[in-house]
């Protein structure tokens, strides 16, 4: 039924693929929740992003490790709370055009 391969047949031809790195940046949105969802609406109607790239809006907790210094300089601005969404956007860029 399977046929073993012929020495004389070439698998596949390989040839370089040019190398990418990433650049990577997070976006955080902290604030009220309408205020939160009225950005992440404006940045996609200026076509900076898709809504959907958006994490859901969810309440920030303030007992949560690992935003704890994060809350504390949200708290330093006197308001505490709030919703809190993510998006992280990542962009190809050839080895020769980085620093």
């Amino acid at each position: 039924m399977f046929q073993e391969p012929r020495a004389e047949v070439a698998t596949s031809a390989t040839f370089p693929l040019p190398s990418y790195g990433q650049e990577i940046v997070r976006h955080i949105l902290l604030g009220d929740q309408r205020a939160v969802e009225a950005a992440i609406n404006q940045l996609a109607s200026l076509r900076y992003c898709e809504r959907m790239e958006w994490s859901t809006p969810v309440p920030v907790q303030p007992n949560t490790p690992s935003f704890e210094e994060f809350l504390r300089a949200v708290a330093a601005t006197g308001r505490s709370g709030g919703y809190i969404s993510l998006m992280t956007r990542r962009r190809g860029v050839s080895q020769t055009n980085r620093r």
